[in-house]
């Protein structure tokens, strides 16, 4: 039964549409629902009208929502900050407003933090009409006014550097965050989930053929794909039926006569039936193992769990008792994998003779990595070519001269051993020593 699921072009139209109307609305919440700011901006006009009240401690419309305003009585005229700007111009205006001369008043502003308008406003001040260019200022300001015994000093110090619209555009993207991450972590999980499990299915069909297939689940496209592998294992299973089929009829129907001409043979003279015979037993050798390779690796059945620790001692242990030259260093601990015993076996059996026959003795190492078991088979023979490594797992492949057909078998341990551990989901890697020899190195995944 297939999992239908929406196309992905859907899918990520809606997630796309889904995230910008979630930050739509958190803009929406933090802009327009949550109250308003104080305004920090300082107007020309209202500055003139708190010039003009003579209480000094008492704010004027206009500036009485200002927090950073301070008011403070001076003896003398206030000296202005060398980071402040003065201007004759704006001087002039409020004295002319205000009714004063120019010294009776004092006006700085932080450079940069004024936008001027460009419109005149009327104002009327303590029965006097007058006019001033509106200009609005952002930053640090000082203005004063003299009176007959004191200067009326007011200042308003620099905006915080993390003022009211930054805390409300933070709040905005935190809240955008907040919002849009789960449904980004469920997207990229719901979107990756399929791809992933058609990435482990690709990778074990290429290990194993015989690996459960796909199930047919997630987006539109995956489920095309998974439908494609599955049919295409399904082809490649048929063909290795077709292909086992066809090496068992070659192999009866090459057995037959050649068991005609070893009987016949017989009636020759001994020097050409000996001849003769050798070379119907090489060719008999020769079918067996090939029909070895056909089935090796390819039967799941009879899997369980396998002590692979405990395999590889026994093994060591036997090689001894018939003095071989094979030692281990085995792992402090179990190390389960699920497998056959038998076809584990035969592997390793394999890789142990190889080293025993090319390099003299076999050093066998147990460890555990990245959730794998890592065996590694190490001798002291001639090595391998390394542009000849991968050519060894080949069919009917055998190394250097020295490797022949009397020591080397068929040219089929290799290619049957890889066989075996793709089969229980591993990987086999051959791979030259330092100071000479061969290092066997096979990967199988641990049971947790």
């Amino acid at each position: 039964m297939t999992a239908a699921g929406p196309a992905l072009f859907r899918q990520t139209l809606l997630v796309l549409a889904g995230a910008l109307i979630l930050s739509h609305l958190a803009g929406f919440f933090a802009v327009v629902l949550l109250p308003p700011t104080d305004s920090r901006a300082t107007r020309f006009s209202g500055i003139a009208r708190q010039l003009a009240d003579s209480a000094c401690e008492r704010r004027v419309p206009g500036l009485e929502q200002t927090p950073r305003l301070e008011v403070s009585r001076n003896n003398g005229a206030p000296e202005v900050p060398g980071k402040l700007s003065s201007d004759a111009l704006f001087d002039s205006q409020l004295a002319r407003v205000l009714g004063v001369p120019e010294s009776s008043v004092r006006f700085a502003w932080a450079q940069g933090s004024d936008i001027r308008l460009g419109r005149p406003v009327d104002l009327k001040v303590n029965e006097r009409k007058g006019r001033l260019e509106e200009t609005v200022f952002l930053g640090e300001l000082l203005f004063a006014r003299q009176w007959p015994d004191y200067w009326c000093v007011y200042s308003i110090s620099p905006p915080p550097l993390f003022n009211h619209w930054k805390m409300r555009i933070t709040l905005v993207l935190l809240i955008s965050l907040a919002a849009l991450l789960p449904l980004a972590w469920w997207f990229a999980r719901r979107l990756s989930r399929p791809i992933h499990d058609f990435a482990r299915a690709a990778d074990a069909i290429g290990r194993d053929e015989q690996a459960p297939l796909l199930e047919e689940q997630g987006p539109e496209e995956m489920r095309i794909a998974a439908r494609a592998l599955n049919a295409m294992q399904a082809r490649i299973q048929e063909q290795l039926r077709e292909r086992g089929a066809m090496i068992a009829a070659i192999a009866h129907d090459l057995r037959t006569p050649l068991s005609r001409i070893a009987f016949r043979v017989e009636a020759a003279s001994p020097q050409i039936s000996d001849s003769v015979q050798r070379d119907v037993e090489q060719m008999n050798a020769m079918i067996t193992a090939t029909l070895e390779f056909a089935k090796e690796g390819q039967d799941a059945s009879g899997d369980q769990i396998i002590d692979l620790n405990h395999l590889l001692q026994s093994m060591v242990q036997d090689e001894q008792g018939m003095g071989h030259n094979v030692g281990i260093t085995p792992n402090a601990r179990p190390v389960p994998v699920l497998g056959n015993d038998v076809q584990l076996n035969r592997l390793f059996q394999n890789l142990i003779d190889n080293a025993r026959y090319f390099g003299g003795s076999a050093q066998v190492s147990l460890s555990e990595r990245d959730g794998s078991a890592v065996v590694v088979i190490a001798d002291r023979g001639p090595g391998i070519n390394t542009a000849q490594i991968e050519e060894m797992f080949r069919p009917f492949t055998r190394g250097e001269p020295s490797r022949n057909r009397k020591t080397g078998g068929m040219g089929l341990g290799l290619s049957i051993t890889r066989a075996i551990a793709r089969r229980h989901g591993g990987e086999i890697h051959l791979s030259n020593r330092t100071g000479g020899g061969l290092l066997v190195t096979v990967t199988l995944p641990v049971v947790s």
